[in-house]
């Protein structure tokens, strides 16, 4: 239970019809608390720094799910309307970002930067740049509708 009823409007004014954001978002919540409790428990048995790391950072990633879920919930018009005509002006048809090469700019920068670890700091600076860049770029252009 979320404590709102349902139909109650968030700051931004919208809705919040979709419990499911707020239970996957507690669910992702968990996943990370535990493997970051886990990970603290391996490192100790074990001593080992390679599995310890892998388990932060999945429990990184859990974590970062579950705060993506939280904070950000869809606008209730993201629903497709299926009896809605192409000819009614396009109401109710979700918006899809246009086609960009910057998820091929990521995809380069996370190669270098993998590349990079293997081959050592020389090449893991220059790949950084290359990969923050893209992720820079991709995240401007995201934000931003052209009709």
């Amino acid at each position: 239970m979320t404590g709102k009823p349902e139909g109650a409007r968030d700051d931004a004014g919208r809705t919040d019809d979709s419990p499911g954001f707020d239970i996957q978002a507690r669910m992702f919540t968990g996943i990370g608390a535990f493997l970051f409790l886990i990970s603290i428990v391996y490192g100790f048995i074990s001593k080992e720094p390679a599995g310890t790391t892998m388990l932060v950072l999945a429990g990184g990633l859990a974590t970062l799910t579950a705060a993506y879920l939280g904070l950000h919930k869809p606008p209730p018009d993201v629903g497709v309307d299926q009896s809605a005509e192409p000819a009614d002006g396009g109401i109710g048809v979700p918006w899809f970002p246009h086609a960009s090469i910057w998820p091929f700019a990521v995809g380069v920068g996370a190669v270098l930067v993998a590349n990079g670890i293997l081959l050592g700091l020389w090449m893991l600076l220059p790949a950084g740049l290359v990969l923050s860049g893209a992720i820079i770029g991709f995240s401007r252009q995201s934000r931003q509708r052209v009709s």
